[in-house]
């Protein structure tokens, strides 16, 4: 064998390995994701229409779009946990820690 052949095989050998690597990353990640139920508190069931014209006036989403402002740090936010959605006071319906919305005031 030729050192030239020696050398496509490794070449080889390495990029079929990063290519693995590539390809199964994302698929060890989800599998590890696996179980792990994401906490949704979008529900409106029971919620008056007005309750629910409320929750889309201010924005009301499950995960804040400033990082700086989610539902938890809100003085208006009422936990039951973190593993749970909370209340509001001023939006109705579950609210999820994580969440946001445009009604966002600091705790003092």
């Amino acid at each position: 064998m030729s050192d030239s052949n020696l050398d496509r095989r490794s070449v080889l050998r390495r990029v079929g390995g990063g290519f693995a690597l590539l390809v199964l990353a994302p698929v060890a990640a989800a599998v590890e994701g696996c179980g792990k139920k994401e906490l949704s508190c979008t529900s409106t069931t029971g919620l008056t229409p007005a309750d629910v014209q409320t929750r889309t006036a201010l924005q009301y989403v499950d995960h804040a779009t400033d990082p700086a402002k989610p539902c938890r740090a809100c003085r208006l936010f009422r936990s039951a946990g973190e593993a749970a959605c909370g209340g509001c006071e001023v939006v109705k319906g579950p609210i999820n820690p994580a969440g946001g919305c445009s009604a966002w005031a600091a705790r003092t």
